[in-house]
């Protein structure tokens, strides 16, 4: 049995490769093509519009991706700003401090004091330019530090649209599924109007069957009315003698005597 399918699976495969190109292949294609689009026209509106409102639920999932990735972002940029706030307040007063002591040094006529330090001009000299060199490291960090926080800005400007976007297509496509449901609906129920109109022919069937019906009905009642009343001849006997019942005849017989 597996030698079988082997065998099989191997004559599909040098099959489709023969066919590959050519233009049975590509007629192929065709009507697989052809096939699928019958397919999706059997589907019914409903089961479209509900696939639509699913596709659209899970437009939630993209958001909440962004607007995590903003929320974090969000974070990031408060905490660079307070650093960078804090780092430019710090390199402010070093930079006050470095130039305060390059003026104390150049107004030096022997010893410079430092503190609980006392140098001459030269070796305050050198320590100067360790401090101009550590303050202009430390300026160049902050100036890294605020284009970084620009850049960030700016990410968490386009993650803010992102969001935003999301938010808006989702509100927008729902709108637009809605509409087309309802549109829909009032389609259906004017094509049903319509078979109403124009394929009416078991209404117009049941109205005509209801007319000869109550046409049969009327002529009973016609025919009731023009016969006589069992209930008043029996009536009528129970009172009157046998001679007055046989009277019309035998007046009949009388009068054809005389003549």
């Amino acid at each position: 049995m597996c030698k079988k399918l082997l065998l099989a699976a191997v004559v599909g495969v040098v099959a489709f490769s023969f066919l590959k190109g050519t233009k049975a292949m590509n007629y192929a294609k065709a009507e697989v093509a052809a096939v699928g689009e019958w397919v999706e026209s059997q589907v019914p509106p409903e089961k479209k519009i509900n696939h639509l409102r699913k596709e659209v639920k899970q437009l939630d999932r993209d958001i909440e991706k962004a607007q995590s990735a903003l929320a974090a972002e969000i974070v990031d940029v408060e905490r660079l700003a307070k650093d960078i706030s804090s780092m430019k307040t710090a390199v402010g007063n070093e930079k006050k401090a470095v130039l305060s002591l390059g003026k104390k040094i150049e107004d030096a006529t022997g010893k410079v004091s430092l503190g609980a330090f006392t140098l001459n001009v030269d070796e305050a000299k050198t320590h100067l330019v360790s401090k101009v060199k550590q303050v202009s490291s430390r300026e160049d960090t902050l100036k890294s530090m605020e284009q970084t926080l620009e850049a960030r800005e700016r990410i968490k400007d386009a993650l803010q649209k992102q969001v935003d976007g999301l938010r808006s297509n989702k509100l927008a496509l729902a709108v637009a599924i809605d509409k087309l449901d309802a549109d829909l609906k009032v389609l259906q129920y004017q094509q049903i109007e319509s078979k109403y109109q124009f394929d009416d022919s078991r209404l117009t069937g049941v109205k005509q069957s209801l007319r000869e019906l109550q046409r049969d009905v009327e002529i009973q009642r016609q025919k009731l009315k023009m016969g006589p009343s069992t209930l008043d001849e029996t009536t009528t006997a129970s009172t009157q003698s046998v001679e007055e019942i046989l009277a019309p005849l035998t007046k009949k017989t009388v009068t054809q005597n005389i003549d």
